[in-house]
């Protein structure tokens, strides 16, 4: 399918600010016509209905639609060809440099989620409340973002897609969960759920390394190794 979308609309999408990813999926679907998920992966999207999300994110109408290709079952994405009034300069805008990189500094360039230490180039200034939900301020406020490593960012991006809110829409239920407030959380994607990420980089690979040792000789899952040992060092802290 060739690209047939109308010069007024075609202008009307490249005035609007898009993320990267965002950016490079609109410039095929205006060339090809429609975009498939097996080609957003090939673009190097683990996770395309991010990329798609953030179409929509500014002001763009998205059509979904499922196909069979070469015997495989995927969405094919095309837009419907309506300008949005008002949608220019409204939607998910581009952050500037010096404001991500005062945000990893204020952050000591730790992922806020899993704690890992990553370069600038590593990490991503995330809306604590997704901007689907709650868009932007009038003026860019540190405390609304924190930085994500990418791993940590894709496993929110699943999680909020997949969580009721997502269509409620409610700020206040996205405010209280994990995924907004790592340090001080009720709940996660609307479970009542305690979650711990820790990343071990470096020097301190071998203590990981040892941990899941440990839990291999024990015969259980690593996870189970960790609850059982944090369970006796609180128990015997409180027998002091």
């Amino acid at each position: 399918m060739s690209g047939d979308y109308g010069d007024e609309f075609v202008a009307w999408v490249r005035s609007l600010e898009f993320s990267r990813r965002a950016e490079r999926a609109v410039d095929h679907i205006l060339s090809h016509g429609s975009i498939t998920t097996a080609e957003l992966n090939d673009m190097g999207y683990d996770h395309p209905p991010r990329a798609i999300a953030d179409i929509k994110d500014a002001g763009v109408t998205v059509v979904r639609e499922m196909v069979t290709i070469g015997g495989r079952r995927m969405a094919r994405y095309t837009l419907q060809e309506q300008i949005n009034a008002g949608a220019a300069g409204v939607g998910r805008k581009a952050l500037p440099k010096r404001f991500r990189d005062s945000l990893y500094e204020r952050h000591q360039y730790r992922c806020a989620v899993c704690g890992g230490t990553y370069t600038n180039r590593e990490l991503q200034a995330d809306h604590r409340v997704p901007f689907r939900i709650a868009g932007d301020s009038k003026e860019l406020d540190l405390d609304e973002f924190m930085p994500l490593c990418a791993s940590c960012n894709r496993a929110k991006s699943w999680t909020c897609e997949h969580c009721p809110n997502w269509e409620i829409r409610d700020k206040e239920t996205c405010a209280s969960c994990l995924w907004s407030s790592p340090g001080d959380y009720t709940h996660i994607a609307g479970t009542a759920e305690r979650r711990l990420a820790v990343a071990f980089q470096g020097d301190e690979v071998y203590i990981f390394d040892e941990m899941k040792d440990a839990a291999s000789v024990a015969g259980i899952p690593l996870g189970d190794w960790v609850r059982k040992h944090f369970s006796g060092f609180l128990k015997s802290d409180e027998r002091g």
